[in-house]
């Protein structure tokens, strides 16, 4: 079962290229998780597409697709004016051309984290999105996370079981994203605590995460349990707690 450990891209809104939705959405769908999980990580975590997806209460929905497509990924593009020459893709905007080129952050301590980026990076570049790995010490990473100066940043945070999604959407958040949409819903879900209208909520902002795409959820921890067969009593481990109930269990 999933942990509450996520792993996920940060991508800098205010960056010249991920400022435009068609390049952070052509991002997502050239990154295969299945191939992270598998090749890099082992099978040791699972794969994910929203924070809130390891079976919090407010995010039943389990999405079990990578969201995978360099097909679409490529139309996408197309479709917004973009080119595939010399192994790049690149736009003319007001009489300049540019490539798409960016910085990946990782930390230089994290040798698990420093294998996901190079795979991401072989994956992207392979679909003509060039990006360079920025190594950096634990004391820069967290200053350049802090002042926003990355393109692009390989993150993972353990979510509470009471989750504030404040990093990813409020004030400040690590992608600089702002959608007025979601300033307001969250400040309704501030003011509320009925569940039907925070589960409605938490659907809406799911549904704005995918199609924006400011950050791109990898993957979450993997929670294994194993107990003898002689083992009696409800052993249901879940989200909040792997061994939820074991003051219950008995031989």
């Amino acid at each position: 079962m999933k942990g509450r450990e996520h792993t996920f891209i940060a991508l800098n809104t205010s960056n010249y290229f991920l400022a435009k939705q068609e390049v952070r959405k052509a991002i997502s769908y050239s990154i295969d998780k299945v191939s992270i999980v598998t090749n890099v990580l082992n099978s040791k975590c699972l794969t994910s597409s929203f924070p809130l997806d390891y079976g919090n209460w407010l995010c039943q929905e389990q999405d079990a697709s990578s969201g995978y497509n360099v097909e679409q990924a490529k139309q996408i593009l197309v479709d917004n004016g973009w080119s595939y020459r010399n192994n790049y893709w690149q736009k003319t905007e007001d009489y300049k051309t540019r490539r798409i080129v960016l910085n990946l952050l990782v930390k230089n301590s994290d040798q698990s984290k420093i294998a996901v980026a190079e795979n991401i990076k072989a994956q992207l570049e392979a679909q003509g999105i060039r990006i360079n790995i920025v190594l950096a010490t634990d004391d820069q990473y967290n200053n350049l996370l802090a002042t926003r100066a990355f393109d692009i940043a390989l993150c993972s945070m353990t979510l509470s079981p009471s989750p504030n999604l404040e990093t990813f959407f409020g004030e400040g958040n690590l992608s600089n994203y702002s959608n007025d949409e979601i300033r307001s819903i969250m400040s309704e879900v501030k003011n509320t605590t009925d569940e039907n209208i925070l589960k409605e909520k938490c659907q809406r902002l799911m549904e704005i995460y995918k199609t924006d795409m400011p950050y791109i959820s990898l993957y979450n921890n993997k929670y294994t349990v194993a107990y003898s067969s002689e083992l009696v009593g409800d052993i249901t481990p879940n989200w909040f707690y792997q061994f939820y109930g074991i003051e219950g269990w008995y031989k």
